[in-house]
């Protein structure tokens, strides 16, 4: 009877436990009136939003005890927020869990584990001691002697480990006194070290990685390189975001040879039209070249030294609007301190190399090739109504040759354009007539420290009449040129040699320039003919749309297209020309009378794809077939006709007549993306060879590498109509062999056959690890050597 009682007694101890669980739990906290507990025989129901479920092996105390301890797979959870540990004691009145023993944790996305811990569970506030932490984002891991848990998902920390790796033998590592992880996920760390494979590199008293933000202020990877130019080199970048709309980039950047150069770089986008990039770079250079045989050997040849050591380098580009987004305004801004400073300075971040393709990637607009003694700045506003526009247009061009003591600046005749203005008449109807019209009226005034400088206004309307038929489109055409020149200053200085659009060099006397007013007017005419031809030839059957097809793409259809072209243009000689200025190339207007004939072929694919698009209302996916077309493949020839020269009667001595021009044979191939030819060839009709050659042949497969080929090719010309005294015959190979998903292999080689020497050689090796990437590079180029080496600590 006894042992029935003390079995019933602890029945209903356990029953009372199993149903007064959840008042013992909810104390006063507001926040927990919807905890409770499961067991085997309680009935199943589906958890609230707010409710905190708890369950142990066993539990002791009930609803007037101050706190309830349970033993054994003890779990709390809130939606996706878990917590786990041998042991637990919930403290009722004030929401407070303490937690030892084998403790796991899953709180707002990140993962926790310590031998001890305590929790808030109204604030989800708290502490661990011996505590791992792992944020997925960023991608961190941080053992501690204590972890503390703020409001949100900020932590701290003291006597700490923080890394980026996996596994228990990190890459890398960085130990710390204190640090702490902001809600953003960024990391402080104070008094800390920089370990690689538990091995300090070096200390540093203050130190923040960037978190989830795509954009953090901070120290960037550095720039480790070695040259016999430069000597050995290191460049520290510090990132700083001003906001969300503007950072800098300063560069700390010291040579052993040269000295310390500070680069600055400033860039913001205030709206989806408009974005600046300003860079300054600042050396007082240890080296100088009093005279050209100073120089190094590559740079000698060009008459100019560099006695200047305060060396720089200044250059922008800007897209934006002035007042309204339909003023638009474009800035292009290039100063540098001497005609050697691009050369010597090519490569690194700071580099001319990385330079203009970060330019051209941002703003498609290039710069000035390193090699020429001129750069040119230009500032341009411009806008546009449905059919006119109006541009404005500043523009300097810096001489290098005349700077640094190589030339007296009062001789300088570089033309500088202060202001150019310019109002258009797009190609429009003419009301009641098949024609259409289109015009251009254009005034500058040029200046320069030698020379002529004055007003150019020039203006030239042009009309044409499209003539369309079933087989035959014809477009004949007919313009004015009239230009008006008053000059300012009237300075003859005899002969000036500039070059025309063939290339041949030409003898101007300036002396026989006519001052004050002058104009010209003359006319051109022409007409475009052109025809096409397609056949479409079947491949495949049309692909069928099968759920079991999604994925399978065919090619179903082949267009070729024929156009054959007739172009021919007219414009009279005009003589006398010697008496107008001459500022550019539009000053002195050539004869035409050429006829310029071109065959192109197209092969256009249609490919059918299947795809799978997910159902409405509960319904399986549906598949659906899509088609897309591609012009893969491009074949022209081109050749003109030149009547002038046909019928030339002047240095028949010694030019004899070729009014044929070369041959020109373009191919473009691209099928797939892992595949892309480009082929221009000049072919002399005279000489049976080739003149020119642009060639470029690459091949890609994910997984596996790219390999590209490109070969150019000059030959010297002396003809009539054009000259060239440069050859050229350039190869270039490119390699780079992904051998598996860390590790790539590369390789450049440029060779030039005329001097029969190599012009660069580059090996380079890209580890990408799983939480750091480190490149390194070997390159040779004549008189000259450069190692690079630079690392990322991947997900900072």
């Amino acid at each position: 009877m006894k042992r029935k009682r003390h079995i019933s007694l602890s029945l209903g101890l356990f029953l009372a436990l199993v149903f007064c669980l959840p008042l013992t739990l909810l104390g006063s906290n507001p926040l927990l009136n919807n905890v409770r507990r499961y067991v085997a025989d309680a009935p199943e129901r589906e958890p609230q939003g707010d409710e905190w479920t708890f369950s142990a092996d066993r539990v002791v105390g009930d609803h007037t005890s101050e706190y309830v301890e349970a033993f054994g797979n003890c779990s709390l959870s809130l939606g996706t927020n878990q917590l786990r540990a041998d042991f637990a004691r919930y403290y009722q009145t004030t929401g407070w869990v303490f937690l030892k023993g084998n403790i796991r944790a899953h709180w707002g996305g990140d993962f926790l584990q310590a031998d001890e811990a305590e929790f808030d569970l109204n604030n989800m506030t708290g502490w661990l001691k011996n505590g791992k932490l792992f944020m997925s984002k960023p991608h961190i891991y941080v053992e501690a002697e204590r972890v503390g848990k703020s409001r949100g998902d900020s932590y701290t920390f003291k006597n700490a480990k923080v890394t980026a790796c996996d596994g228990e033998k990190p890459a890398w590592s960085v130990t710390s006194e204190e640090g702490e992880v902001e809600l953003d996920g960024k990391v402080r760390l104070y008094r800390s070290a920089f370990r690689i494979k538990n091995v300090p590199v070096f200390y540093w008293p203050y130190m923040s990685l960037p978190g989830r933000q795509k954009r953090e202020s901070g120290f960037l990877a550095p720039y480790v390189a070695s040259s016999r130019k430069l000597g050995f080199q290191i460049n520290l970048p510090y990132y700083w975001v001003i906001n969300e709309e503007a950072d800098m980039t300063f560069y700390q950047n010291y040579m052993t040879r040269r000295g310390y150069m500070q680069g600055l770089e400033f860039r913001h986008a205030e709206d989806a039209s408009s974005k600046g990039m300003w860079k300054l770079d600042m050396l007082k250079d240890n080296k100088r070249a009093v005279s050209e045989a100073d120089e190094w050997e590559d740079y000698k040849g060009d008459g100019l030294a560099r006695p200047n050591r305060s060396r720089w380098w200044l250059r922008s580009k800007y897209d934006g609007w002035l007042g309204s987004p339909d003023l638009r305004v474009k800035l292009d801004l290039d100063l540098v301190s001497d005609q050697n400073y691009l050369r010597d300075f090519q490569s690194g971040p700071n580099g001319f190399d990385r330079n203009r393709q970060e330019f051209l990637d941002a703003f498609g607009r290039d710069i000035d090739n390193k090699d020429d003694t001129t750069r040119t700045s230009t500032l341009m506003a411009s806008r546009s109504w449905d059919r006119v526009g109006l541009v404005g247009k500043a523009q300097y061009v810096e001489n290098l040759e005349f700077m640094n003591g190589n030339g007296d600046d009062k001789d300088n005749t570089t033309v500088q354009t202060v202001p150019e203005l310019e109002a258009f008449a797009f190609q429009q109807s003419i009301p009641g007539t098949p024609a259409e019209f289109s015009a251009e009226a254009k005034y500058d005034y040029f200046y320069r420290n030698k020379g002529h400088t004055g007003h150019r206004v020039r203006v030239t309307p042009t009309v044409k009449m499209p003539l369309a038929s079933e087989f035959v489109t014809f477009i004949p055409f007919a313009g004015v040129d009239h230009t008006s020149y008053d000059l300012t200053r009237h300075e003859g200085y005899g002969n000036q040699t500039v070059t025309d659009s063939g290339g041949r060099e030409v003898e101007l006397n300036t002396n026989a320039t006519k001052s004050g007013y002058s104009s010209r007017t003359t006319w051109s005419a022409g007409f475009d003919a052109f025809s096409q031809m397609t056949r479409v030839f079947p491949l495949a059957e049309a692909i069928k749309a099968e759920p079991g097809l999604a994925g399978t793409s065919r090619w179903t259809r082949l267009k070729h297209s024929v156009v054959p072209r007739v172009s021919y243009a007219y414009t009279p000689n005009i003589t006398g020309q010697e008496k107008y200025p001459y500022f550019d190339e539009f000053d002195r207007i050539k004869a035409k009378n050429e006829v310029t004939y071109s065959l192109t072929n197209v092969l256009d694919r249609r490919r059918e794809s299947v795809v799978l698009k997910p159902g409405r209302d509960g319904t399986p996916p549906q598949a659906e077939v899509v088609s897309d077309y591609l012009d893969f493949l491009l074949f022209r020839l081109e050749q003109t006709y030149d009547r002038n020269e046909a019928s030339r009667k002047d240095q028949l001595d010694e030019y004899v007549r070729r009014p044929f021009s070369d041959v020109l044979a373009e191919l473009k191939i691209r099928p797939e993306d892992f595949i892309d030819v480009i082929s221009r060839t000049w072919f002399s009709p005279y000489k049976s060879s080739l003149t020119q050659v642009e060639n470029t042949v690459r091949l890609y497969k994910e997984g596996l590498g790219e390999f590209s080929v490109g070969y150019d090719y000059l030959t010297r010309i002396d003809e009539y109509k054009r000259q060239r005294v440069d050859t050229m015959s350039i190869l270039e190979l490119a390699a780079k062999w992904e051998l598996n998903d860390t590790l790539t292999l590369g390789a450049k080689y440029r060779h030039d056959f005329n001097s029969e020497r190599d012009l660069e050689r580059t090996l380079s090796v890209d580890w990408a690890a799983e939480c750091y990437s480190l490149y390194f590079a070997f390159t040779q180029k004549p008189n000259d050597q450069r190692f690079e080496l630079g690392f990322n600590l991947m997900d900072f």
